[in-house]
């Protein structure tokens, strides 16, 4: 597996490899809905415009591109190399190792999502370990050779593959 080495809100460099985490939610219409300060982000997509996407396609993007993603979606490595995974959106995301990719935590956007079952991970500490709040980064190092996949488990449909050389 892999171990954290903590998130931080410190600002990040551009020096070396990272994964950003990317959301583009409409803070009005998202805390009326799920709660004050679920976002604080300033993003555009609508609430009720998420569900729809959701229900769709299956995943959250506008037509620029932004949306509900891990960016890049795969990442090489060398051994013994850390990353960052920065948070860019106004939403809490995880950044979760997992075995395999499956659904989330959050039992009514695996429904939107036509009933996914959540990943083992989410019965773990891994799940609030890996927590990013918005703006917040998270130091990933000591992955093994070989492939590792990252997803949030609020969020199951923004994942990456981080292979280890």
């Amino acid at each position: 597996m892999f171990a954290v080495l903590g998130w931080t809100a410190a600002a990040v460099g551009s020096e070396g490899p990272r994964v950003n985490v990317m959301d583009d939610c409409d803070a009005a219409t998202f805390n009326a809905v799920i709660g004050p300060g679920t976002c604080v982000g300033n993003g555009k997509t609508t609430f009720q415009d998420f569900v729809a996407q959701l229900r769709a396609n299956g995943v959250v993007a506008n037509k620029s591109g932004k949306g509900w993603k891990f960016a890049p979606g795969d990442l090489e490595l060398g051994a013994g190399q850390a990353f960052i995974a920065v948070n860019k959106g106004g939403e809490t995301h995880s950044f979760t190792e997992v075995q395999n990719f499956g659904g989330g935590c959050v039992a009514a956007l695996n429904a939107l999502l036509g009933g996914l079952t959540p990943v083992p991970e989410c019965a773990t500490p891994a799940f609030g370990a890996t927590l990013v709040p918005a703006g917040g980064t998270l130091s990933v190092a000591g992955l093994s050779p070989g492939v590792h996949r990252f997803e949030c488990l609020i969020h199951p449909w923004m994942r990456t593959v981080v292979t280890v050389d």
